[in-house]
């Protein structure tokens, strides 16, 4: 899995893509002819200071990194956080994020359980 770091990809993928809600998490995904599925992630500054930001990140990619093989190849992802996000734990952040990606369509969960 790749990451998406141009602004230019960030809005091709709001505009055209598909979003899905969450508790904590908002998904929006746009299927490409990519080999590879990319996915970037957007924290705002109404989530809190840089330090809150960058733990929340952290956690998202770090749930990504483990979730990267039951994702499907060709598609773009933009994870963005909502604000009750800053209450969440890493379980519950894992859990709500697996949901929404299995609801994009995006996520085949048959191991996603099997780390535990």
């Amino acid at each position: 899995m790749e990451r998406l770091k141009n602004p230019r990809e960030f809005s091709l993928v709001y505009s055209r893509g598909t979003p899905c809600f969450g508790k904590y998490v908002v998904v929006s995904v746009l299927p490409t002819t990519n080999q590879v599925s990319r996915v970037g992630f957007a924290v705002s500054k109404k989530i809190g200071n840089a330090v809150t930001r960058n733990k929340i990140k952290r956690r998202l990619r770090a749930i990504m990194q483990q979730a990267a093989r039951q994702v499907s190849p060709g598609y773009d992802l933009v994870i963005g956080a909502k604000r009750s996000v800053t209450g969440a734990s890493f379980a519950e952040l894992e859990r709500d994020l697996r949901q929404v990606l299995v609801k994009g369509h995006v996520y085949h969960a048959k191991a996603s359980t099997s780390y535990n």
